[in-house]
C-alpha cells in the first residue's frame, strides 16, 4: 500500500484471479486488439431523436461485441477493482503505448468505472489505444507470470 492509501502494483496484481476461465477470453481479446486496435463495429453513438410527445432522447454509445467482452473479462479477472481509488487519482498516462501491469489495472478500473459517470469513456479508450494497451499489458503479465 502506498503512503496515500492507494494500493501499490504488487497489491493490485495480487488481487487478480489467475484461476478464472475469463483469462482465456482476455488473452484472445488482447491478441485481437493488438492485431486490430479499433474495428469499425467497436462502438457507435446513437443519434438524438425527438419523440412524438416532443421529448428528445439523448445520444449514447452502443458497444460492439469485442468491447463488451473486453469490459466483462477485465471485471472477471479482477482488473476492475474497488481497491484503486480512481476518482481521487490523476489519469494514468502511457507515452509509448505501453503500460505496466499495475497501471493497466489502474486504467482498466478508471475506464470501466468511468463509463458509468461519463458515457463514451470506454469508446475514447478504444480510439486512443488505451483499451488495447490495458489488454496487452495484462495478457503479457499473465503469460509471463511465475508458475505459468
Amino acid at each position: 500500500m502506498s503512503e496515500d492509501g492507494n494500493p501499490d502494483d504488487a497489491t493490485l496484481l495480487a488481487g487478480l484471479d489467475t484461476t478464472t476461465p475469463a483469462w482465456a477470453r482476455l488473452l484472445a481479446l488482447a491478441d485481437r486488439f493488438a492485431a486490430e486496435p479499433h474495428a469499425a463495429d467497436d462502438y457507435r453513438w446513437t443519434r438524438p431523436e425527438r419523440r412524438a410527445d416532443g421529448a428528445v432522447t439523448m445520444a449514447y454509445p452502443v458497444y460492439g461485441e469485442r468491447v463488451t467482452q473486453a469490459r466483462r473479462a477485465l471485471a472477471e479477472v479482477g482488473a476492475v477493482t474497488p481497491a484503486y481509488h480512481w476518482m481521487r487519482r490523476p489519469r494514468v498516462r502511457y507515452d509509448d503505448g505501453a503500460l505496466s501491469p499495475g497501471d493497466a489495472i489502474r486504467m482498466a478500473t478508471s475506464v470501466v468505472r468511468g463509463e458509468r459517470f461519463n458515457e463514451g469513456t470506454l469508446g475514447r479508450a478504444v480510439e486512443s489505444g488505451a483499451l488495447r494497451a490495458v489488454l496487452v499489458a495484462l495478457a503479457t503479465w499473465y503469460r509471463d507470470r511465475p508458475g505459468a
